[in-house]
């Protein structure tokens, strides 16, 4: 049978939903030599994502909404642009749609102009591709479930990431079956920095560092975990304890998950 969180795991999740805290008070830290600062960041990475806030420069400015088919002028579509910056400026631009949601296409963070209809707009999945896809853009959550509503780590874009199972994951090439704080959802993984197994150290503030459809869990969770937080595999609440290596059981990872992860456990230590 599944265990049940004890309240100060319960306690250490909802500080990591809320993201009010960065260590998590569960038993002693490692030694200071065997702790981290948290994972660095790589190649052009404006910022780690974090759900649909995000943005630099104060954040991204909505002259229009995404979500809404006529929040612009007829002949005009609503898109995400760079001035200079992020691209998370979200203006009204001549209506060039001609490709459907989830073709390739050629990004234009300048103008806009890339070729993807109204509410989208053009987003590489790594800063070396060539080309890139047609991504449904959000203001936030609401506009996106069962999603949610994420940030590119590359361009401070925020685009609807579908809902996905990290048991049986089905993304499309270049998105990862990804954590979030009560789901997990198709989004983007930084490259040569979200790749780390069972056991491995990551970011619990941003959820990142772990490989694809595993779990970023405070130190005291995770056996034999040397840093503040570590990654864990994800297991079935229905399937038993069996699935996850002693001393670990499989409990449920999310302080108040959405509707549709009430199954979806992560393997760890209750306390």
């Amino acid at each position: 049978m599944a265990c049940h969180l004890a309240f100060p795991v319960r306690a250490a999740l909802l500080c990591l939903v809320l993201g009010a805290c960065q260590r998590v008070p569960l038993g002693d830290l490692p030694d200071d030599d065997e702790q981290t600062s948290g994972l660095e960041s790589t190649g052009d990475v404006v910022t780690s994502s974090g759900g649909g806030g995000g943005g630099g420069g104060g954040g991204p400015q909505f002259e229009c909404e995404p979500g809404d088919d006529e929040s612009c002028p007829m002949g005009q579509k609503c898109t995400a642009i760079s001035d200079g910056g992020p691209q998370n400026h979200f203006t009204c631009v001549a209506d060039d749609g001609e490709l459907i949601p989830g073709d390739d296409c050629t990004p234009a963070q300048g103008t806009g102009l890339d070729g993807c209809t109204t509410g989208h707009a053009c987003l590489m999945s790594q800063p070396d591709d060539i080309q890139g896809r047609c991504l449904p853009l959000c203001h936030d959550n609401d506009d996106c479930e069962p999603g949610a509503c994420e940030t590119s780590p590359y361009t401070l874009t925020t685009f609807c990431a579908d809902a996905c199972d990290p048991l049986v994951p089905d993304c499309e090439p270049g998105l990862a079956c990804r954590q979030t704080p009560d789901r997990f959802v198709c989004g983007m993984n930084i490259k040569d920095t979200d790749n780390g197994l069972a056991g491995e150290e990551c970011d619990l503030i941003n959820l990142r560092g772990c490989a694809e459809n595993l779990l970023c869990m405070p130190y005291a969770l995770v056996p034999d975990c040397a840093y503040t937080a570590c990654c864990t595999t994800v297991c079935d609440l229905n399937a038993g304890d069996e699935q996850c290596a002693a001393p670990a059981l499989c409990g449920s990872p999310f302080a108040a998950p959405a509707p549709g992860f009430e199954t979806i456990g992560a393997c760890y230590v209750p306390q």
